[in-house]
């Protein structure tokens, strides 16, 4: 049976308008973190707070070239049984990608002007949170339709968690780590829009773990604005770092809403 042309117009719609969010998302918090002297300032007083650690604790100590490797390929060949050989492909090539093309751009591409008289590295966007993100949507995009929702809602806790040890940390500004979230959305909307798409199929888990994550993630940045404010004119670092951590937070939040809302639109042509 034909799919008619105004759904799937419909649902390509709804994957574009995901790519074009985190698009801005990525782009806003380039100009704004690291472009800007504001921006700067505000995120070097966030720094200053934190405990940079060197060794820290799980997940964030668990990233490896050999532990990035062996998920990719356990997640690849799920995604084989669970959908074929073209979600397989995507879920081990695009996080490869991504990841490769977060240090390119860290290291060649992005640069931070040294508009403060605090010289600094360039470290837009974190490597680490690409690699979480991406290996969420991977998870994400590799299991069947009966436990998205539930790899969804997991996936948003550690990358919140990652988030937050990122900063806590002093491993990275709150813009590198939103740069990495909407790199990995990016790339898997992206493939996804450029693929055959389907009917979503109503599954009442799938639809309030969505509508909460979404919820969830939009209350916590708009909090994170307002100790924003608050810690700027109070003068507060230990403020200011912990309204980066709840934004951070929030918008992992938003990232699993919006990989389980593409993955659920991409098409597989076995059941799923």
């Amino acid at each position: 049976m034909s799919v008619p042309i105004a759904s799937d117009a419909s649902r390509r719609l709804r994957v574009l308008w995901i790519l074009l969010f985190w698009v801005a998302i990525g782009a806003g918090a380039y100009i704004f973190g690291v472009l800007s002297s504001t921006g700067q300032a505000v995120e070097d007083n966030l720094l200053s707070a934190s405990q940079f650690n060197t060794q820290p604790p799980a997940p964030l100590s668990l990233v490896s070239p050999l532990a990035i490797a062996a998920a990719l390929i356990g997640l690849g060949l799920v995604a084989l049984w669970v959908h074929g050989i073209a979600r397989a492909l995507t879920v081990t090539l695009v996080p490869a990608v991504a990841i490769v093309a977060s240090q390119l751009l860290k290291s060649e591409v992005l640069g931070r002007p040294e508009l403060l008289t605090l010289a600094a590295e360039n470290s837009f966007p974190s490597g680490h949170m690409t690699v979480f993100a991406t290996v969420v949507g991977a998870a994400i995009f590799a299991a069947p339709r009966q436990l998205r929702a539930v790899l969804a809602l997991a996936g948003a806790v550690l990358l919140g968690v990652v988030s937050w040890q990122l900063l806590g940390y002093g491993w990275h500004r709150p813009s590198d780590v939103l740069g990495a979230l909407a790199l990995a959305v990016v790339g898997f909307a992206g493939v996804t829009l450029l693929t055959p798409l389907r009917r979503p199929v109503p599954v009442w888990l799938l639809r309030t773990v969505s509508i909460g994550l979404a919820l969830a993630g939009w209350l916590l940045a708009l909090a994170s604005l307002v100790l924003t404010l608050v810690a700027w004119r109070s003068g507060s670092a230990d403020l200011m770092l912990n309204a980066g951590q709840f934004g951070t937070i929030g918008v992992s939040l938003l990232a699993a809403h919006s990989l389980l809302r593409v993955a659920v639109l991409a098409y597989s042509p076995k059941a799923g």
